[in-house]
């Protein structure tokens, strides 16, 4: 164990420090590169400056000579001036400066310059540009080869060029890049310093939670994981990022082992889902049994009558016809549940007009039990669904509000948009819903007591229809419920903005509510 430790912990530190080295020293390279090429780029600039105003002076100079001399502004009279030239020139460029012809031949002044240097400003020269060559004697020391044409009246009459010794300037330099270079590489060494110094001491509770997760693997290959020992094991008493990882990593254990027991429960939803589904199954087969078992007795009966009981035919054929129409209804509900919800593609619909509509198709049905139906929508309310399936819900609500709704009352129906949402709304007066059934009422096969319906025939379907239907358009449907005051179902769909009115629905959203 011992073993492994050092060889983790050495390792990683041994990474890291070539790491860090090596970034610093490609970026001392690369710095040093930089700091290096702008110094002799300045060096450059302030020679080039230099060299131009000893350009312009010489031309000055040898102009007035020309005209103080009677000489002509060609290649003659400036043979004839070249003493003079040197003569003037002394006090400008010393005497490290030479006086050529346009072939480079040596006229007066230092007769060693021509061969000194490289030669390559001089070519330049005779070819009609100003050029200058840098040279190093020695590491001190920095001379510069100046050679420029002498043009007159747009005509080359030869070639001056000069010597200048520059090794002062070059020596400031020099000294200016190595204190650049010393400050540099004394904050490389002190940052240096430094991260090796965090890197190791950020190490050390790594390798700690390092031996912690390998104890953790042997306990749960075990199944005996001590919470509280590794807990103690992985608190690193620092209060900085790497604590905070040691106490969360002490965290984490523990959601492990309450992660097992979630586990355990989710099995247990499991077999309750499990159970919820048999006992689903278990009803609808008991809702079918019922309504067969009626239609089989009075056909039996019948048959066994051969129709002497007129009154028995009538009722029977009533009763077959009532529950297998009961019976097809139920089927066709239960089709509806096991749907999957692929149905047509979803177009702009107005739910004030579907709801006003809703309520005008049901007001015969709410007048037989004295009852009123009343909306109170905006002039539209538009979101993205399918119509058929949005009014099939707002036809359930309402139909479930005139059954369980006290005769003598009015349903009202409204609606209203807000904070990107369409708000529907229906409500009744009744006996109303307990807190028990409200958590249950859009469960399949559901119903509540028999006694507060109107009506009879149930399957307990249509709610669980509506909460589906909801949820295929990304929706929400609930209830409120004081009992024996008012019940209130309400849904709610995204909004759907910027719809363009096709003409031909203009006129429909006149339809009275």
């Amino acid at each position: 164990m011992s073993q492994v430790k050092e060889t983790y912990h050495f390792g990683i530190r041994r990474q890291m420090t070539l790491i860090l080295l090596i970034l610093f020293v490609a970026g001392g390279c690369i710095l040093y590169g930089s700091i290096h090429a702008r110094l002799q780029q300045n060096l450059e600039e302030q020679i080039t400056r230099e060299l131009q105003n000893r350009q312009e002076n010489t031309l000055i100079y040898i102009r007035q000579l020309l005209m103080l001399q009677n000489a002509n502004n060609d290649t003659e009279g400036y043979r004839q001036i070249a003493e003079d030239i040197v003569q003037e020139l002394k006090p400008l460029g010393g005497r490290d400066f030479c006086v050529l012809d346009t072939n480079g031949q040596y006229l007066a002044g230092n007769s060693q310059l021509p061969e000194e240097g490289s030669g390559n400003d001089l070519r330049q020269a005779l070819e009609g540009n100003a050029a200058f060559t840098m040279t190093y004697p020695d590491s001190d020391s920095m001379r510069v080869y100046f050679s420029m044409p002498v043009v007159i009246e747009e005509r080359t009459l030869g070639v001056i060029r000069y010597r200048l010794d520059t090794s002062q300037m070059f020596s400031q330099v020099n000294r200016s890049e190595h204190l650049v270079y010393q400050t540099t590489a004394a904050v490389f060494v002190f940052i240096f310093i430094l991260l090796a110094f965090f890197i190791n001491r950020l190490l050390v509770p790594v390798w700690k939670l390092t031996e912690i997760s390998r104890q953790v693997v042997r306990d749960l290959s075990r199944e005996e994981v001590n919470m509280q020992m590794l807990a103690q094991l992985a608190d690193s008493g620092r209060r900085d990022e790497v604590g905070e990882l040691s106490r969360n990593f002490s965290v984490m254990l523990e959601m492990i082992g309450s992660q097992f027991e979630k586990m355990q429960a989710d099995k247990d939803q499991i077999i309750t889902l499990l159970g919820s589904r048999q006992e689903f199954y278990n009803n609808m087969t008991h809702e079918l049994k019922t309504p067969l078992t009626t239609i089989q007795g009075y056909a039996q009966l019948m048959e066994a009558d051969q129709g002497a009981d007129k009154n028995l035919t009538d009722q029977g054929l009533h009763q077959i016809l009532q529950e297998s129409t009961r019976m097809h209804q139920m089927v066709l509900q239960l089709l509806e549940m096991s749907d999957k919800g692929i149905y047509m593609k979803r177009q702009p619909v107005d739910l004030s007009l579907t709801a006003r509509s809703v309520a005008q198709a049901l007001e015969i049905k709410a007048a037989r039990y004295d009852m009123q139906i009343e909306t109170d929508f905006p002039e539209s309310l538009w979101v993205l669904g399918v119509e058929e399936r949005l009014r099939q819900v707002l036809i359930n609500l309402v139909d479930n509000a005139i059954k369980y709704g006290d005769s003598h009352t009015t349903i009202r129906m409204d609606g209203v948009q807000k904070r990107g949402c369409v708000w529907l709304a229906v409500r009744n007066r009744g006996k109303g819903l307990k807190r028990e059934e409200q958590e249950k009422i859009f469960v399949p096969f559901y119903r509540v007591d028999k006694a507060y319906s109107r009506e009879q025939g149930s399957s307990g379907l249509g709610l669980s229809i509506c909460k589906k239907i909801m949820d295929e358009h990304n929706g929400l449907i609930n209830v409120k419920s004081k009992p024996g005051v008012q019940t209130i179902f309400y849904i709610r769909l995204k909004a759907e903005t910027g719809v363009r009115i096709p003409s031909g629905l203009q006129n429909r959203n006149q339809t009275p509510g």
